[in-house]
């Protein structure tokens, strides 16, 4: 077991450059020290990402074929989970587990770190289904406990409008908060 403690970690963004502009330097950094990376992305967010790395003349092509480098279409790998607008704890531990175990033995760095972006809980959140994305964080939070990685989850802040309780209970679910000042 890695020596590392576990983050989750939340971004409420503003705009969407300001979401890729922090995926750009965690997938970036992450690579460069060994760690794999598995990001699940909305397809827009994909493409604006790999366009991004790209810039930077990183080869996100290579690190995939090496399976440093995972990306997953949000919305096709919550439908391999979701039941009855909930995820299935059974299904979604054993398709995410396996995820992370292949990110972590492809990884380089002297713990073979992993670090994960999951934009499901925004999909989920953005669709109404609220209980699903507070489940869905729990239950990454639990696959944390068992497999150690780093979790960075984002939601645009107009998901929540003025609703700040809402935005609370999805911040007491992570252990790091960050807002566009922060990221």
């Amino acid at each position: 077991m890695s020596a590392l403690a576990p983050v989750h970690s939340v971004h409420f963004y503003d705009d969407h450059d300001s979401l890729i502009d922090r995926l750009t330097g965690v997938v970036y950094s992450g690579l460069l020290i060994g760690d794999s990376v598995l990001m699940v992305c909305t397809e827009d967010h994909r493409l604006k990402l790999v366009k991004a790395l790209d810039r930077l003349e990183m080869d996100v092509r290579e690190y995939a074929r090496k399976g440093r480098f995972t990306i997953c279409d949000a919305n096709e790998l919550l439908a391999m989970f979701m039941t009855d607008g909930l995820p299935d704890a059974r299904r979604f531990t054993s398709l995410v587990g396996e995820l992370v175990l292949e990110a972590k033995k492809a990884a380089r760095s002297k713990d073979q770190s992993v670090t994960v972006f999951g934009e499901m809980v925004a999909v989920l959140w953005e669709a109404g289904n609220k209980a699903g994305a507070i489940e869905l964080e729990k239950l990454w939070n639990d696959t944390m406990r068992r497999q150690v990685f780093h979790l960075h989850c984002a939601y645009p802040e107009w998901l929540f409008g003025e609703d700040a309780a809402e935005m609370r209970q999805i911040c007491e679910l992570h252990s790091h908060v960050l807002d566009t000042a922060t990221a």
